[in-house]
């Protein structure tokens, strides 16, 4: 029996996008090993993840107490997020160690990541056993690489891993030159979800026969917001559908009233993954600004047209480019609209115009999911391809 340890981003409210990634784990693991003991890590406390005990499938051990625990495993899987992207430990997951009490300040918090996330005080052959899927380092660049420390670490990770493979084509770029001829693309994790696994693990009771007649719609990312709930109104008005909210994550206190007013009841927390599912499954096609909704969305089928700023650089965890990547590599640009378009209101009619006539085209909308099945296929065989290698069963 072999010991795997999946590590995966700390939770610190609900959030459903992240809540499939983490149940895309639990799925795989469970399955394709079923006789191996797992064990599932995040690094905080975990009386303040999103998700209480009884709401997950998985049960977390807090890796900040596991860490020399997770070496001793036979196969050590870093799964999904931005785990390895200096950026998200700098502006999120160091303060969170702090205000928390698991360090003592921003330093020891970093301290901490090298160890749990980087393995950096780690033998070469404990990074032999390591697996990287899912995750992205899109938001690395020459500033970033300034840190030497950084540099050498994450070069070290990506070259002596047993298997890396990241979700996005640009990460897989970067990372390229130290894998040699080993592919690297794998898919965003929730991509890994099945219609099986959405029934199986209770998340989903049944798939409709047929499509939904609604048009869904949640705006959670962006500051503003007025021009995307005006044009999701004439959208709606354009296509004769009714608009459906679909509070994904939560929402800023100061985004409530605004989408109150066009008359969407907004909350603050979002429902369990359960009821936003069965509202998702309502729906035709779904216009939004939020990533996990774009991923899961489409990979139920149901058409997604995201909201982005084309001019926005990567630089953060919830920074547009992710989602303009995602849409650009499974063939799914048209669906992206940059945020800039409307801009001007006046811009809006014409705009919702352009999507209806976009989203009755079944034809394009089966292309771009069948390319994202066809891709996740060939990405979780690269996973088992790697994982298996890890364990010495090819």
């Amino acid at each position: 029996m072999a010991r795997i340890a999946v590590i995966c981003a700390f939770l610190p409210n609900r959030n459903t996008g992240m809540y499939t990634v983490d149940l895309s784990a639990y799925a795989y693991f469970q399955n394709a090993y079923p006789n191996d003991e797992i064990a599932y890590y995040a690094l905080g406390p975990l009386e303040k993840l999103g998700y209480t005990p009884a709401e997950t499938h998985q049960q977390y051990l807090p890796l900040q107490d596991h860490v020399d625990a997770v070496r001793e495993a036979d196969l050590i899987v870093f799964w999904g997020d931005f785990l390895h992207s200096k950026p998200y430990w700098e502006v999120d997951l160091s303060k969170w160690l702090v205000r928390d009490g698991i360090c003592a300040d921003h330093t020891a918090a970093i301290e901490l990541i090298y160890r749990a996330f980087m393995l950096e005080d780690a033998s070469d052959a404990v990074l032999g056993k390591v697996v990287v899927y899912g995750g992205t380092i899109i938001t690395i660049g020459a500033g970033d690489l300034r840190d030497a420390r950084y540099n050498a670490a994450l070069r070290r990770l990506i070259t002596r891993a047993g298997g890396i493979h990241f979700r996005d084509a640009l990460s897989q770029m970067k990372s390229s030159p130290l894998r040699g001829n080993r592919s690297v693309l794998g898919s965003d994790c929730a991509l890994q979800l099945s219609r099986d696994d959405f029934t199986r693990y209770g998340v989903v009771d049944a798939f409709p026969e047929q499509p939904g007649e609604k048009m869904g719609v949640f705006f959670g990312r962006a500051k503003w917001i007025a021009q995307p709930l005006a044009l999701s109104r004439a959208l709606a008005a354009q296509t004769g559908r009714k608009a459906q909210w679909i509070p994904w994550v939560d929402s800023a206190p100061r985004q409530l009233p605004l989408a109150r007013l066009f008359g969407y009841p907004a909350r603050r927390l979002p429902p369990l993954p359960r009821e936003l599912l069965a509202s998702l499954l309502e729906c035709r096609f779904v216009l939004t600004d939020t990533y996990h909704l774009c991923v899961n969305a489409w990979n139920l089928g149901i058409p997604a047209v995201c909201l982005g700023y084309g001019s926005q650089h990567v630089a953060h965890t919830l920074g547009d480019k992710k989602k303009e990547i995602l849409f650009a590599q499974y063939g799914a640009s048209p669906y992206y609209l940059y945020r800039e378009h409307i801009a001007n209101p006046v811009s809006i009619p014409a705009t919702a115009k352009h999507i209806a006539r976009l989203v009755e085209q079944d034809d394009m909308a089966r292309i771009v999911t069948a390319t994202i099945h066809e891709q996740a296929a060939a990405a979780r065989a690269r996973l088992a391809e790697s994982c298996d290698s890890v364990l010495g069963r090819t």
